[in-house]
C-alpha cells in the first residue's frame, strides 16, 4: 500500500523535476541540425527516419481521418509523411515548452526552427521533387 507508493512517487517527482528544465531549442540544435540531420546519406539517422516514415505511410495500411501524435515533442519530422494519408493530425506534448514550440512553427514566427530541409527531404524521398 503505502509503502510501496511512496518510491514511486518520489521517481515520479523526480521525473517531472528534471522535465521541468528541457529546453526545446536546445534539443533541436542537438538532434535535427547536422551532423545529425545530414541528408547526404541513408546512413544518418536523421534521413533514415524519414525513409522508414515515408515507406510506412505509402504503404497505405496506415490511413484515417484523425492522426493523433502522443508525445511529439517539440518536433514535426514524424508527421510529414502522414500528411497525404489523414484529414486532421494532432500533435500531443505533456510539456507546455514543447506545445509552445510546436505552436511557434504554426504561426510562423520568424525564431523557430527551420524544418524546410526536412520537408524537402520527404519531398524528394515520396517523388515530390
Amino acid at each position: 500500500g503505502a509503502a510501496a507508493a511512496a518510491p514511486r512517487q518520489t521517481t515520479l517527482a523526480a521525473l517531472r523535476e528534471g522535465y521541468q528544465h528541457f529546453d526545446p531549442r536546445a534539443y533541436l540544435q542537438n538532434n535535427y541540425l547536422p551532423p545529425r540531420a545530414d541528408f547526404s546519406s541513408e546512413e544518418f539517422v536523421v534521413p533514415w527516419k524519414l525513409r522508414c516514415l515515408a515507406e510506412t505511410f505509402a504503404s497505405g495500411e496506415i490511413h484515417g481521418r484523425t492522426l493523433i501524435d502522443v508525445g511529439s515533442g517539440p518536433t514535426i519530422y514524424q508527421l510529414l509523411s502522414a500528411c497525404d494519408h489523414f484529414e486532421e493530425i494532432v500533435a500531443t506534448d505533456y510539456l507546455a515548452v514543447n506545445r509552445e514550440e510546436l505552436g511557434r512553427w504554426v504561426r510562423g514566427e520568424p525564431s523557430t526552427f527551420d524544418w524546410s530541409p526536412f520537408i524537402q527531404h520527404v519531398c524528394k524521398i515520396e517523388g515530390r521533387g
